[in-house]
């Protein structure tokens, strides 16, 4: 198996896969060959780990507490779960560690702010406190806070990209 979330488990990290996995896996979708994990406790050094574990290789982007590790076609970004905010509208973010409440609560959308649990004893457990799969069955596409499309304007092009993609007939914005 491709995530080896015992090995992060095993140095006290929590480990979720996040995002567009999670949300097409609940829709019946193919996923693909990309992943987003969240790691509660330091996402470089887990990101490392993981890719000794499954012999891979890791670009980490020490700024944002991310990396990708890439190993056997697999692509998996793994970030440090964290909050973040935005000096200035368009701006990078401002980032520090923090728990998966906050990660989630950073993304763009109620459909990709969903988690589930990849650590022993909870695995498989989903997380989804903003109600994305309430938004999925409704055919919604919703913003997580009122200054999301200041803070970042490609969200704006992101929501139109899902509609688009999720085959919404009636999506709302």
């Amino acid at each position: 198996m491709l995530f080896r979330s015992s090995v992060l488990a095993e140095r006290g990290w929590r480990a979720y896969v996040v995002g567009g996995v999670v949300r097409d896996v609940l829709l019946g979708r193919s996923h693909g060959s990309d992943a987003d994990v969240t790691v509660e406790g330091d996402g470089l050094a887990a990101a490392r780990v993981l890719s000794t574990a499954i012999g891979g290789s890791v670009t980490a982007h020490s700024q944002f507490g991310t990396a990708v590790v890439r190993a056997a076609g697999y692509s998996i970004d793994v970030v440090t779960a964290r909050r973040e905010h935005y000096p200035q509208p368009g701006s990078l973010p401002v980032v520090e560690p923090s728990d998966l409440g906050d990660d989630l609560a950073r993304r763009d959308f109620t459909v990709n702010a969903m988690a589930v649990s990849l650590a022993p004893g909870d695995w498989g457990r989903l997380h989804d406190p903003f109600g994305g799969t309430a938004d999925l069955s409704a055919h919604l596409i919703r913003v997580l806070h009122a200054s999301s499309f200041s803070d970042d304007p490609t969200r704006m092009v992101r929501a139109v990209r899902y509609a688009t993609r999720l085959d919404r007939k009636s999506t709302r914005l």
